[in-house]
């Protein structure tokens, strides 16, 4: 992409609608910043280019958040019977510390932001600060998309087939999910607990009537009226009953669109939705069924190309759909360049 002239960012700057604001980590802005043409796609991931200060390069960790705005442009379109439209944006990054002793300048960030890229190692998995990020996301209510980074080093250093990477893949997920549902549950638990004091007040408040009323028999059926009254009051609550609300938005799924594997020192990084997009014409199913079917128990019949669930595998030895059509494709790959577990490339 060629260098973004100042004017034109200031341009775009001007339009509120155009502009995402979002914070990440250094080798996936230094992706990100060579896409604008800032610095080379080689040194992406080496240079640091956002970690400016001296002791930030000599220790290889940010210790300050640093913001840049990125020229970003996309062909959308409204139909797919309508021809694409380009649509240009500008993308505020913040890139935060990571380290858990500079989550103030995480939690500072996070105010200034419409969404967060939360990045999770996908070898290292789940860490302390993963959470707090995590947290700092759900008190700000700010929309978060997962990051699985480092998709590389389950090829190259832990030897994993692409079987064993999406069963790793699939109980990371898990593991971050619940982190989510721990979230869910305690403000769940505290609304709980706060609808149940005013209800309690309510009662109490009804029964200091029928007292006051059972005192003063002001009439011969008062107190009667007074109870009537403190059994509505109980059967009712505050407002009715206690709601539930529904929970599923709220975690990462791939087949939702808000899960991204990359690998940020390698320059690539994919959704589902991508592939589903590459295989629609070749399997003939459209890109919505993809969408909901390369992640998860489906498999993909070689002959009939038509997908199966679990239930329907009779016997059959299938892998999944994403590892046949997506992490064998990536393995392959790097088999081909860096000679994988065989020593060539």
């Amino acid at each position: 992409m060629p260098v973004v002239s100042p004017e034109k960012l200031v341009a775009l700057q001007q339009h509120a609608e155009g502009i995402r604001n979002d914070h990440g980590k250094t080798s996936l802005a230094d992706a990100l910043i060579a896409t604008n043409g800032i610095i080379s796609a080689k040194l992406a991931g080496k240079i640091r280019y956002l970690d400016s200060r001296p002791d930030e390069q000599l220790r290889g960790i940010t210790m300050e958040s640093s913001a840049i705005s990125l020229y970003f442009s996309m062909s959308k379109r409204a139909t797919a019977q309508e021809d694409p439209v380009q649509r240009e944006y500008l993308i505020n990054l913040i890139d935060s510390p990571g380290h858990v002793d500079f989550s103030s300048e995480v939690s500072t960030a996070s105010r200034l932001c419409d969404g967060a890229l939360v990045l999770v190692d996908a070898v290292e998995g789940v860490c302390s600060q993963t959470v707090t990020v995590l947290r700092q996301t759900w008190i700000e209510h700010l929309k978060p998309l997962l990051v699985i980074n480092k998709i590389d080093r389950l090829i190259t250093e832990l030897k994993m087939s692409a079987t064993e990477a999406y069963i790793h893949l699939s109980k990371l997920l898990e593991q971050i999910n619940a982190v989510i549902g721990s979230f869910f549950q305690g403000e769940r638990m505290e609304e709980d607990l706060q609808w149940r004091e005013k209800v309690e007040e309510r009662v109490a408040t009804a029964a200091a009537r029928v007292h006051q009323k059972a005192e003063r028999k002001v009439a011969t059926d008062a107190a009667s009226m007074a109870s009537d009254e403190l059994e509505t009051v109980v059967s009712n609550g505050v407002d009715g009953e206690f709601e539930e609300r529904d929970d599923e938005d709220l975690y990462f799924a791939p087949e939702k669109n808000n899960v991204i594997f990359s690998s940020a020192v390698d320059g690539w990084a994919f959704t589902v939705r991508q592939f589903a997009s590459l295989y629609e014409k070749k399997l003939g199913i459209k890109r919505s069924v993809l969408e909901k079917c390369l992640w998860g128990d489906f498999y993909l019949e070689p002959k009939s190309k038509r997908v199966l669930g679990s239930k329907h595998l009779k016997g059959r030895a299938l892998k999944p759909m994403f590892v046949q059509l997506v992490l064998d494709n990536i393995w392959a790959a790097y088999e081909a360049t860096t000679g994988g577990n065989k020593g060539k490339g």
